[in-house]
């Protein structure tokens, strides 16, 4: 006899049905469009999904795109702004170009490298040998002095080596053996290199049984500054330096001197790197034809299985490669007929729209022989700028959001020109100067204190002296200071920073009466103050020490800088050029903007469709449920129906038997 089944927590199920009827089959074919409905939205969903991934893919692409133009797009340390620095003689010398470099040649000669101060002690038979016991200072330059204690813990040669060592004096300990009967001795090495500074010993090792100990018994290497004679015959100049770097010397460059020879003048040529920049432009080439490969492969027809690629049809992926070839094509007007289109120096479009990039040909741009120069290579691609009539005013730099000036070049009005902080004594110094004098003093809200050597100066001398004193002081680093007498003798002393971060206090010290201070003085510069005026209409800008920036909102300079070495009120016109990588960067913003770029709605709109897509099959799927559901119900109705009726007949077919 046939059975129901019970109940399980997917609804009604079936066993051995009385009708024989395929209960399965039978409401999978009665739901079967419900499931294809289902179906066809999974498979819409798919696709969307597909479409998404690909323009976020697109999307990378165009980032590396926008990022590879950048570097040929901008105003200061572009791909056209590398420099390089070569020496006749990289045994004796090296250097590094920064991009703020000139390009030229210079002759220099290495006369002296610098040297850490080197002491010695006598010599001792023994490493063990105990020594007296007290207090050892050390003192490095201007720096602070070091107390180090010998006790009966380390007063022997190697433990006041190591108490040394482990100090914080700046000085290197070691013991050596110089091979004699008395050979071990301890020999002390400032850590910094330069006549400053000398390492300046105070032993008081008196207690104890130990033998005598002084370890600046001997001079082994004086303290001394690397020199450079720049430029050759009897008017070089001859700089120092405390270490054997110099980056002050040239603009730009920092040298590194390895090796002193009087007699031999060594050649530094500082010229453009062409490498990178050639490097930069490959980079960009292969980066927009990246976008442009990307896009054909999905937008291809496949005929013989007629399924097309994600993007076929897709209007923004179409106007995305339409826009940034349109950014490209065009001739950059006002620039050197020779560089003022890609097709000028080396760059073309084939007949599938990608670059292709001729290297002979940009290579030659690059050095100047076709007519053109780095600067006019610069302005094809970046956002530059050219003043006209006042030396006194150069552009610096522009954002995606300043615009070309056009025919009409932009005025630019400096109403205050900016300061640096002078602080300047109330009375002569005095010039002979006992031990130990010092000035404490803020440079740019930045506290240090400077020592004096003790001496006999002219007032010429201090000056030099004090001047050079500032400017070692390790706390002052990258902070420098002018000193000079003013018209009636007094010191006078000049932070080299412009603007409202431009400040030098004087806060004390024992030598601060001596020089002419009060202890009290304090000055603060001043940033420059202007306007640009763009077609008759003025635009507000914003100083920040030399240098003026377009306010936020200007329609036409905003994020523009210029910098004014001026030092009364002036004006210049301004012509502020965009190349090609400039206009591209800005078609590439209106795509990739984090708020309101295109790629944004793209993604966000694939995703509401995918959303809803997801909630319609939700909703499908409730409805499959709740119809299966029913269906079973009412099978199982006319399954119970059926074996009641089939009991009936077996017992009326029962009864009937027995009556025969």
């Amino acid at each position: 006899m046939s059975s129901l089944s019970g109940l399980n927590s997917n609804g009604l199920a079936f066993s051995g049905l009385a009708t024989g009827i395929n209960t399965d089959t039978l409401i999978a074919g009665l739901t079967k469009i419900n499931q294809q409905r289902i179906d066809a939205l999974k498979a819409r969903e798919s696709t969307l999904q597909a479409r998404q991934s690909a323009f976020a893919t697109l999307q990378g692409r165009v980032f590396d795109l926008q990022s590879k133009a950048a570097a040929l797009a901008r105003s200061v340390g572009g791909a056209f702004d590398a420099r390089q620095a070569t020496s006749s003689d990289t045994a004796a010398l090296t250097a590094v170009a920064g991009s703020a470099a000139l390009p030229g040649t210079y002759n220099l000669t290495v006369t002296a490298l610098a040297q850490a101060h080197q002491l010695a002690s006598d010599g001792y038979a023994d490493i063990n040998t105990p020594i007296k016991q007290g207090t050892l200072t050390l003192q490095v330059g201007s720096g602070p002095a070091t107390t180090i204690t010998i006790d009966s813990q380390n007063n022997t040669l190697q433990g006041l080596v190591n108490a040394i060592n482990a100090s914080a004096a700046g000085v290197r300990a070691a013991i050596i053996n110089d091979g004699s009967d008395s050979p071990y001795r301890v020999v002390l090495t400032s850590t910094r290199t330069g006549a400053a500074n000398t390492i300046q010993v105070t032993a008081n090792l008196t207690s104890g049984s130990g033998a005598d100990f002084d370890p600046a018994a001997t001079t082994l290497q004086a303290a001394s500054d690397a020199e450079v004679r720049f430029g050759s015959g009897p008017s070089a100049l001859v700089v120092t330096s405390s270490t054997n770097q110099f980056n002050n010397l040239i603009p730009g460059v920092s040298l590194n001197v390895l090796r002193a020879d009087a007699s031999k003048p060594i050649t530094l040529t500082v010229a453009a790197d062409t490498a990178a920049a050639t490097r930069a432009v490959q980079e960009f080439v292969n980066s927009y034809n990246a976008v442009i490969d990307f896009v054909a492969q999905q937008s291809t027809y496949d005929p013989k299985t007629q399924t097309g690629g994600l993007l076929l049809g897709n209007r923004d992926a179409r106007q995305l490669t339409s826009e940034i070839a349109a950014a490209l094509v065009v001739a950059v007007p006002g620039l050197n007929s020779a560089a003022n289109r890609l097709s000028s120096v080396g760059i073309s479009f084939d007949n599938r729209g990608r670059l292709v990039l001729d290297s002979a040909k940009l290579d030659r741009a690059l050095k100047g022989e076709t007519g053109a120069s780095i600067a006019d290579l610069k302005r094809l691609f970046g956002l530059t700028g050219v003043v006209s009539n006042n030396p006194g005013i150069e552009f610096v730099l522009g954002t995606d959001k300043t615009k070309p000036t056009g025919n009409t070049p932009y005025e630019v009005h400096i109403t205050a020109p900016a300061t640096r902080a002078t602080v300047t004594a109330t009375s002569p110094p005095l010039l002979i100067w006992p031990p130990n004098a010092s000035l404490m003093l803020r440079l740019n809200n930045i506290a240090g204190e400077v020592t004096i050597p003790t001496g006999v100066y002219t007032p010429d001398e201090l000056v030099a002296t004090l001047q050079r004193r500032i400017n070692e002081t390790p706390a002052f680093a990258g902070n420098s200071v002018t000193v000079n007498l003013d018209s009636l003798g007094r010191l006078q002393i000049t932070s080299q920073r412009f603007g409202s971060s431009s400040r030098v206090e004087i806060t004390g010290g024992s030598a601060a009466a001596g020089l002419g201070f009060t202890g009290t003085e304090s000055a603060t510069g001043t940033d420059v103050e202007g306007y640009f005026v763009v077609n008759g209409q003025n635009e507000a800008a914003t100083g920040n020490g030399q240098l003026l920036r377009g306010n936020a909102g200007n329609p036409n300079t905003e994020g523009l800088q210029v910098r004014s070495t001026l030092t009364a009120p002036g004006s210049a016109e301004l012509t502020v050029t965009q190349g090609l990588a400039s206009r591209l960067n800005q078609v590439l913003n209106k795509y990739l903007d984090t708020g309101r770029g295109r790629f944004r709605a793209i993604r966000d709109g694939f995703q509401r469709s995918i959303d809803e897509i997801g909630q319609t099959i939700s909703r499908q799927n409730d409805m499959l449920s709740r119809r299966t559901e029913e269906l079973l119900r009412q099978f199982a109705a006319m399954e119970s129906a059926v074996n009641s009726l089939r009991g009936l007949q077996t017992q009326l077919s029962s009864l009937i038997q027995r009556r025969n």
